[in-house]
């Protein structure tokens, strides 16, 4: 038992040496990263949004030019005045949409020494005309409850694989799409994206 003891103190210390090594070797931008979340960190959120009847692209998040867009979570709610359910699904875009009516949210800083965002979000009221090319990644069911009983669904992808959507270059884009289905009588829904530039 003794021997034993000794062997899994051993075994510990090897990896506790390890695990400083691999802290001392690394850039001190990633230290920093790995201490405080050092990148610039914005969201945008809105509440009570009315889709159009049979929605695609509700929500949109559009790369930049100069910085690399890193989305770590997305958290969409449903309420109705008749429960029911749709399809939230994920998609990540190469083009731009075309038409459709739209208004740019608020972005918010998680910090005020953030500079300015360079993302571009929207949040559309009526359809486009055609979606961007794009794949869906990720898909789950919102259920549309009464007041008093909203549904919400969450994608983190700080803990699913610890490697957020990146969006490189002004063309990529992230939607949130409800698939075109049908809208349950009174349906709105709310939205948070969370996302850092660098």
């Amino acid at each position: 038992m003794k021997r034993l003891s000794l062997v899994s103190l051993s075994l510990l210390l090897l990896i506790a040496v390890f695990a400083v090594s691999v802290w001392a070797a690394a850039p001190p931008t990633m230290q920093a990263r790995i201490i405080d979340g050092s990148r610039a960190t914005y969201a945008i959120s809105g509440a009570a949004n009315t889709p159009a009847a049979t929605p695609t692209d509700v929500v949109t998040l559009y790369g930049s030019a100069t910085k690399t867009i890193a989305i770590r979570k997305v958290i969409v709610s449903g309420m109705a005045t008749t429960a029911g359910s749709m399809d939230v699904v994920l998609t990540k875009r190469t083009a731009a949409n075309t038409a459709g009516t739209s208004s740019a949210p608020s972005i918010a800083k998680f910090s005020s020494n953030d500079g300015t965002a360079t993302a571009t979000p929207a949040l559309y009221t009526a359809n486009p005309s055609a979606v961007g090319t794009g794949i869906a990644f990720a898909e789950k069911k919102l259920n549309f409850g009464v007041a008093g009983a909203a549904g919400v669904v969450e994608f983190d992808f700080t803990n699913a694989t610890g490697k957020p959507v990146y969006l490189i270059g002004a063309t990529q884009g992230l939607a949130i799409n409800l698939n075109g289905g049908t809208v349950p009588t009174g349906g709105t829904f709310g939205y948070t994206v969370i996302w850092e530039e660098f």
